[in-house]
């Protein structure tokens, strides 16, 4: 691809692996999930319930795992915005093969050994940790590990506006000796940095395909990306009219659960853009000499826009095909968001009656911070133990079908997410 993007890349599909872990390696479940709750599966089946002598005060604590984070963010006290959004993200990376953790520890010695004798170049583990991206990127993992995935939580000036965000690297371009976590990385970061100096009002500036496109441009420039692809979603939110607006490129996506609509509460899910089964729409960068005639090439104008006015109490998910691939949109992710906030709630009124403290306005937004972070963690670690089972049927197995292939159970990937709370206040 030249500088100003107008050279078409060949498209890339993702790789996938049949490769199965034992299910024990998830069995010990974090204590804000372990304690509280069963995974029972039955044919194509699970569901989630709480184990009779559970302590749901352990729900209040999330886990501290080595690849996986989450923190909360809110509008800044002194804000008199009418809307909050209460922010929390979570992540965790698939498990290596053994020959890309032994390429990180030798991974400059190898590389001059491979261009002497041929063989295929290894990918380039990572951005430097003194480059501005590897400092963004480990500010936001801090030291936990997101894969091909990368994801933005980040406040749009002092008002309370928040844009939130994801990006799944396209493993394919490993083949290359490429690291897809570069391109995703590259682009979060960039969406990150143009979207703190706009603001989410209907101005053109704030537009998340704007953010898109600009941090796109940014990542074309970008001289450590030297190639790869990702797909894309952006959401940005106004605090103070409560708009939501988003740009949706490829099979990440969104979803927004509003109490007492649609099914199981489902407001609205992102239908995913795909050009054949695991191969979806996708930005790319592609040096001149690899463009081939008659490639294609996706742009931030052919992400999906889309908005709507939100109200207190919704919930939006926004996550990597990770987490679509194996969790329900519609079915699933409701009905265990349900069942964690039931479960947070009575933990934290039994905590509040312990300390004897009355429960205020303060105490409510303390618990709803606690809920999203605790929801954020869990659903995480829900996509793990899917991706895990042969016997659950996943919505990746449903597509596969549809082209004729057999893919039981879950597919093992990078899961990164953010959740959001709004209140109105």
């Amino acid at each position: 691809m030249s500088a100003t993007g107008t050279a078409a890349p060949v498209r890339v599909a993702r790789s996938f692996s049949q490769t199965r872990i034992s299910f024990a390696t998830f069995r010990t479940l974090p204590r804000s999930l372990s304690n509280a709750v069963t995974l029972r599966s039955s044919g194509s089946k699970v569901s989630i319930s709480a184990r009779e002598n559970s302590k749901t005060s352990s729900l209040a604590a999330a886990p501290a795992w080595h690849s996986r984070r989450t923190f909360t963010t809110g509008a800044p006290r002194s804000s008199r915005q009418p809307f909050q959004f209460l922010t929390s993200y979570a992540f965790q990376g698939k498990p290596r093969h053994p020959e890309e953790l032994s390429q990180e520890s030798d991974s400059s010695s190898s590389a001059s050994a491979n261009e002497e004798d041929g063989a295929p170049k290894k990918a380039q583990i990572g951005f430097p940790p003194d480059s501005d991206i590897g400092r963004w990127r480990d500010e936001l993992l801090r030291g936990g590990e997101a894969g091909e995935d990368s994801l933005m939580c980040t406040s749009m000036g002092p008002a309370g506006d928040v844009a939130i965000g994801v990006a799944d690297g396209v493993g394919g371009w490993t083949e290359n000796g490429i690291d897809p976590s570069l391109f995703s990385q590259a682009l979060m970061f960039y969406a990150s940095k143009s979207a703190a100096i706009a603001a989410a009002g209907p101005e053109p500036g704030a537009a998340p395909n704007r953010i898109l496109a600009e941090a796109f441009e940014h990542v074309l420039k970008e001289p450590l990306v030297v190639a790869g692809s990702a797909t894309a979603c952006i959401l940005t939110m106004d605090s103070n009219h409560g708009t939501l607006r988003s740009a949706n490129l490829g099979d990440s996506g969104f979803v927004i659960l509003r109490q007492g609509t649609g099914k199981q509460g489902v407001f609205y899910a992102s239908p995913p853009q795909q050009l054949g089964f695991n191969t979806p729409l996708q930005l790319a960068k592609l040096p001149r000499e690899w463009a081939q005639e008659g490639s294609i090439s996706n742009t931030p104008k052919d992400a999906a826009s889309w908005e709507c006015a939100l109200q207190h109490g919704d919930l939006i998910i926004v996550g990597t095909d990770g987490l679509f691939d194996n969790v329900d949109a519609k079915v699933e992710i409701p009905q265990f968001a349900k069942f964690i906030k039931e479960k947070h709630h009575a933990s934290y009124a039994a905590r509040q009656a312990e300390s004897g403290k009355q429960a205020d306005a303060l105490d409510s937004l303390e618990e709803d911070k606690e809920f999203v972070q605790v929801l954020a963690t869990n659903l995480v670690e829900y996509a793990k133990i899917c991706q895990n089972s042969t016997t659950k049927q996943s919505p990746f197995e449903r597509e596969a079908a549809r082209y004729g292939i057999h893919f039981p159970g879950g597919k093992i990937d990078d899961v990164a997410l953010v959740c959001c709370l709004v209140i109105e206040r």
